[in-house]
């Protein structure tokens, strides 16, 4: 499977799936990215969001700069996922 991935890149595919990958593979990393991005989203709101809002503009703006990017990358990997499942 040679499943380009859009998120880090705008200009053009960056990363790609390993020809081993398969479908168990891909399910570890899209949790792993979606536990990371809930965990990253949770410091935004709530109690935890006044220590966000008080951050300099800019770390404010490269946090959720990270956070669009693991959101990206959850979406590329539910692709890969539904082509690796068509695929099988």
């Amino acid at each position: 499977m040679n499943t380009p991935f859009s998120f880090p890149a705008p200009a053009g595919p960056f990363y790609r799936l390993a020809e081993e990958a398969n479908a168990l593979a891909i399910v570890d990393q899209l949790s792993a990215r979606q536990v990371q991005l809930l965990s990253l989203l949770a410091m935004t709101y709530g109690d935890a969001g006044d220590v966000f809002r008080r951050m300099n503009p800019t770390l404010q703006d490269n946090y959720l700069w990270a956070c669009s990017m693991l959101a990206q990358e959850v979406g590329d990997l539910f692709e890969a996922l539904r082509a690796a499942e068509r695929t099988s």
